[in-house]
């Protein structure tokens, strides 16, 4: 894993500005500029939940510079007044936000699937930290490896295959596992998905 500060560091040692590609993390956005990058940019929908949109934040010069857009560069990407007034309205209810009652309510959450989906025969479930500092689990389901249950990218493909379609993340089936990201679910949608993976084992069982 790359050490920011020294990364950054080491750029302005050979006055090379730094331009950090936040993504999606808007939780992370102080962290990132504590780095000593001169600018950071993050996502203005994902986890922020705003109108498709993006946010420069850094030196006043290197944001300032940004605006060339509108002079004709990439008109296109140009910003409307409701996408304006959208990230504006979700940075403000971000801001109103308590993050510790938040991410406490995510570990439950994900404790709740996780206790659920170890009844389920042929899963193993645990909660591991999200892997780029947010502050939130995700669930990593592994599948028995046996002809009695559908292997972890039979598992994958089913989901997204059924009705509803259930996408999860499929990087590590290679090792028999899946993985799940719960922040925007609601406890219904939640109960869902575990009914739908006793349906895909249950099935598999029976063919």
């Amino acid at each position: 894993m790359l050490d920011f500060r020294k990364a950054v560091s080491a750029a302005h040692e050979h006055d090379l500005p730094v331009v950090i590609d936040g993504a999606a993390q808007d939780f992370r956005i102080e962290d990132l500029l504590d780095t000593g990058a001169d600018v950071v940019l993050i996502s203005g929908q994902k986890y922020l939940a705003g109108p498709t949109s993006g946010l420069v934040l850094g030196k006043p010069d290197l944001v300032s510079a940004v605006r060339a857009q509108e002079k004709g560069i990439g008109r296109g990407m140009k910003a409307s007044k409701e996408v304006l007034l959208g990230v504006l309205t979700a940075l403000k209810l971000r801001q109103q936000l308590n993050k510790e009652a938040w991410s406490s309510d995510q570990k439950e959450k994900v404790a709740r699937f996780v206790s659920v989906a170890n009844t389920i025969e042929g899963i193993t479930a645990k909660a591991n930290p999200d892997p780029t500092n947010l502050p939130f689990d995700r669930v990593h389901l592994c599948i028995a490896k046996s002809s009695e249950f559908p292997d972890a990218a039979q598992m994958a493909a089913a989901l997204k295959a059924g009705e509803p379609s259930i996408w999860i993340m499929d990087h590590l089936t290679h090792q028999s596992e899946i993985v799940l990201e719960l922040v925007q679910l609601t406890q219904e949608e939640i109960d869902t998905v575990l009914d739908r993976i006793r349906e895909v084992v249950s099935q598999y069982q029976k063919s």
